[in-house]
């Protein structure tokens, strides 16, 4: 992939009449300080960033769904039709953020306004709501636990969708190099990695220190709560150093009068905003790029889901195994991700992001083919570790990749950078709140009568996932054939 995505020829015409004007213009060592100031330390600081909602997707996906239905006894369609509203309420936002991010203020006072919104709601969420013990006011909350936590959800999810896009835009507004941007995904990816290892570690710990059970309970609120709150002391205190320590510095690019100006400063497409969204929504390569980033999302927040579930399905034929499992396998499916994450950092520019992303989803289907054909409520544990291996190293690798292809798409356009982040992630979030309602409405309501439920989830959803990120990736590459044999004019 390639730095001109989404420029015009107009674009091309400016910046080609103007390079040699600059060359005379400025000093030629800004370039290298401004890479040296990179090497320091703000990449690391840009990644911690994004930490704190991190923190809270690896527990929102992870446990939301399992804390509803094991520890409120929710019923299942009701669960998920909450983790739905948070997707639809995500993705509504997304797009409104965008906008409003690109047009007023900096990326970052709207980040620092998303993590306080995340702060005050977040840790209520994995709170038992006053008064509500299912067995004692069954009918009560038929409609006061629902409205509770849906509304607690709603703000969750707009906080949460502010930080996300803030903080990707802030990407291409700071550097035009497509090495670094590709280098600083793949630093926010393992910091994601690190966020959601964090997650898991500190669940088995609490799970461990606490009353030992076999399986998740309804007495077991308490430990949620406690995870829930030592997460948000880690997330404040890593978006306070971000935004303390991080200086976001605009990278220079050339005014028509050959004077160099900020990013955020630059609009190279003499069009309105509403122009310039039509503009984007006509370009085939952004819904292309979207399908990729949409299946390889799926992927991974349906593995996130019910991972976790099918542990506690398999708990009830298995007791001995204990409760900590639904905390162990997930810790070891993130370490699969953060080494990958890492291998893939210095090697995404050699192999290219078309081929780190066949090869990702290549591993992906790979685990879903094993758990259909060999994990069986009698398999060892061993096996389930090493396919939480694969399923880590396959979302890792074609979410980074991903990334990369969104960032080359948005080429010299950083100005629009939260526009179309937004764009991109919109499809993600809402596709993946009617995938989980959907397989939560066919769920039978006796476990009995389907007791690997969860097991197909993971084999025929995820599965598909990543066949459907293949057949993108192909028609990607299809078209990109095309438009490269087209004559130009």
């Amino acid at each position: 992939m390639n730095g001109t995505y989404g420029a015009t020829n107009s674009n091309i015409l400016v910046k080609s009449d103007v390079q040699d004007s600059i060359d005379q213009e400025i000093d030629l060592s800004i370039p290298f300080k401004r890479r040296r100031w990179w090497r320091i330390s703000q990449k690391l600081l840009y990644g911690l960033g994004h930490m704190y909602n991190d923190l809270c997707a690896a527990m929102w996906f992870s446990y939301m769904m399992l804390f509803f239905q094991a520890v409120l006894e929710m019923r299942a369609v009701v669960a998920g039709a909450m983790l739905l509203l948070g997707q639809v309420v995500d993705a509504l936002a997304t797009p409104v953020v965008g906008v409003l991010a690109d047009k007023y203020s900096t990326k970052k006072i709207w980040h620092l306004m998303g993590c306080i919104l995340v702060s005050l709601t977040f840790p209520l969420l994995f709170i038992r709501c006053w008064n509500c013990w299912p067995k004692e006011n069954l009918e009560y909350l038929n409609w006061w636990m629902p409205l509770y936590y849906a509304v607690l959800i709603t703000f969750f999810q707009i906080g949460w969708a502010i930080v996300q896009i803030s903080h990707l835009a802030i990407i291409p507004s700071i550097t035009d190099n497509l090495e670094i941007r590709s280098e600083l995904t793949s630093i926010r990816y393992m910091a994601s990695v690190i966020s959601s290892l964090a997650v898991y570690f500190i669940t088995w710990i609490v799970l461990r220190a606490t009353n030992y059970s076999t399986f998740i309970r309804p007495s077991d609120d308490y430990k949620f709560r406690d995870v829930s709150l030592i997460i948000t002391g880690i997330g404040i205190l890593s978006f306070t150093t971000f935004h303390i320590l991080f200086k976001l510095k605009p990278h220079k690019i050339p005014k028509e009068n050959g004077y160099v100006g900020e990013s955020e400063e630059i609009q190279p497409l003499n069009f309105s905003t509403k122009s310039k969204i039509i503009y984007f929504l006509q370009m085939p390569l952004l819904y292309q790029t979207s399908c990729l980033y949409v299946f390889s999302r799926l992927y991974w927040a349906l593995s996130l889901v019910y991972v976790p579930l099918f542990l506690e399905e398999r708990l009830s034929v298995n007791p001995a195994e204990g409760s900590e499992l639904v905390a162990s396998v997930p810790l070891v499916l993130y370490l699969s991700s953060l080494l990958f994450s890492f291998l893939l950092k210095s090697n995404i520019n050699k192999i290219g992001n078309q081929v780190a992303y066949f090869i990702g989803s290549f591993l992906s289907l790979i685990s879903c083919i094993w758990i259909a054909l060999a994990i069986n409520p009698e398999a060892n544990v061993a096996q389930i570790y090493l396919v939480a291996t694969f399923i880590g190293a396959g979302s890792s690798i074609t979410l980074v990749s991903s990334l990369c292809v969104t960032a080359d798409l948005i080429g010299p356009h950083s100005h629009q950078g939260a526009l179309i982040y937004s764009i991109v992630t919109f499809a993600d979030k809402l596709v993946t709140g009617i995938a989980v309602i959907a397989i939560e409405n066919y769920k039978c309501d006796d476990a009995l009568s389907c007791p690997q439920y969860y097991r197909g989830v993971l084999t025929y959803a995820c599965g598909g996932s990543a066949v459907l990120g293949i057949l993108s990736l192909s028609i990607t590459i299809l078209s990109s054939k095309e438009n490269k044999s087209k004559p130009q004019t």
